[in-house]
């Protein structure tokens, strides 16, 4: 896997930190983050140790690393600062200067991606003076914290290998059954994410990049961080298909509780209107009667009073009447309705997609990772087996 300093690996550390939550509910499929949306604020300073870190190292260099440390004031110096710490103790090592490589590595963050590189260095430094128990004990302070991290059960081989060379038999062999145990997990942690390729969109969205030391966690923030994988652009693809989910299911329940006042204010009006109908009915009766009794009698001035009465009566219920409405949903509410019928459809096209995208990216990608354990496990196996060979 490739050394992260590219703006590609600035995005997949700070991956977790996309604003999902807060994109517009009424653009659910516009507003959701894609591979090309996401921005990175790169400022002078970071373009500057990029470039530097993206050569071999050399002496000269060490001027720029440390200005960069005390003097940028970027937003991403949390992250590439490790980096330039790492490469200043490397130059030390080169060097010979074991004491400044260890100042410089003791101020890596122990949470940060660059931790198992820092630890790495340390046991080098150990090594070059000489202190060789020390070193050893190193590679599995490593693997114990970052179990996940393929160079960090190497690292156990590699100890227990020394340690083995140097006839210290009862040390390598518990060194060699960790890393075969680590191996194992590991395995088992990548069938999980074959079998539910989801994990690896749940791992990055609740983890942030770095701090996890969990087998599961480590091994996805591995694979993001290869340059040459799929993985990471798959996963965007998901986390933007999930927020679209989100977005549409909030947008959903805002319809359904407008529907649901629009259904009590109908059944309010039913009863209004039920009672008006009545009335109307014995009106329009009473209208019916006066008429045919004013035949006879045209000039009854209290039956056209009453007559007059009624019809204005008739008049006020019939307003009345319009003024309720009709029991269908409202014409807004039913286009909103409609509209979120549409989306959701598209969104379930999009998260199927997703998914497919994810397994995909998977499945060219784990078999490596496969080879490379189930490799590992053999070299762990072969030195215990010589281990052994050695007693009988």
């Amino acid at each position: 896997m490739t050394g992260p300093f590219s703006r590609a690996a600035i995005a997949s550390l700070t991956l977790t930190l996309l604003p999902l939550a807060s994109m517009a509910d009424s653009a659910c499929l516009s507003a959701a983050p894609t591979a090309t949306t996401a921005s990175l604020a790169i400022s002078q300073d970071d373009e500057q140790l990029l470039e530097l870190l993206g050569h071999q190292a050399t002496t000269t260099q060490a001027r720029t690393l440390l200005a960069y440390n005390q003097q940028a004031s970027s937003i991403n110096k949390p992250i590439l600062g490790n980096y330039a710490r790492l490469r200043l103790a490397a130059l030390a090592l080169k060097d010979g200067d074991t004491e400044f490589a260890r100042q410089q590595l003791s101020e890596v963050e122990q949470n940060s991606p660059a931790a198992v590189d820092a630890a790495f260095l340390l046991a080098e430094s150990y090594r070059r003076d000489g202190d060789k128990e020390r070193a050893r004990a190193w590679f599995i302070r490593i693997a114990a914290r970052f179990p996940g991290n393929p160079r960090a059960v190497s690292g156990l081989v590699l100890a227990g290998d020394d340690w083995r060379n140097q006839g210290a038999d009862a040390l390598a062999l518990p060194v060699y059954n960790l890393a075969l145990t680590k191996a194992a997990e590991n395995l088992n942690a990548l069938e999980q994410l074959s079998n539910e390729p989801e994990q690896l969109y749940r791992t990055l969205t609740n983890t942030v990049a770095g701090n996890s030391t969990t087998v599961m966690d480590q091994l996805v923030l591995a694979m993001v961080r290869d340059d040459d994988s799929q993985v990471l652009a798959a996963t965007r693809q998901l986390m933007a298909a999930h927020h679209q989910d989100k977005c549409l299911a909030r947008r959903q329940t805002d319809l359904n509780n407008a529907i649901q006042h629009a259904t009590a204010r109908d059944l309010t009006n039913g009863a209004f209107r039920t009672a008006a109908k009545r009335e109307k009915a014995a009106t329009e009766q009473e209208i019916a009667d006066l008429q045919r009794i004013l035949q006879n009698a045209p000039d009854a001035e209290e039956l056209n009073a009453r007559l007059a009465d009624a019809r204005q009566r008739l008049e006020r219920l019939n307003t009345r009447l319009n003024k309720l409405g009709g029991t269908a949903l409202p014409a807004a509410l039913q286009q909103r309705k409609d509209q979120l019928a549409l989306e959701t459809q598209q969104v379930e096209s999009n998260l199927t997609t997703a998914r497919r995208q994810v397994r995909d990216a998977l499945e060219a990608q784990l078999p490596e990772l496969e080879t490379f354990y189930r490799n590992l496990a053999g070299e762990a196996q072969l030195g215990k087996a010589q281990l052994l060979q050695k007693k009988s």
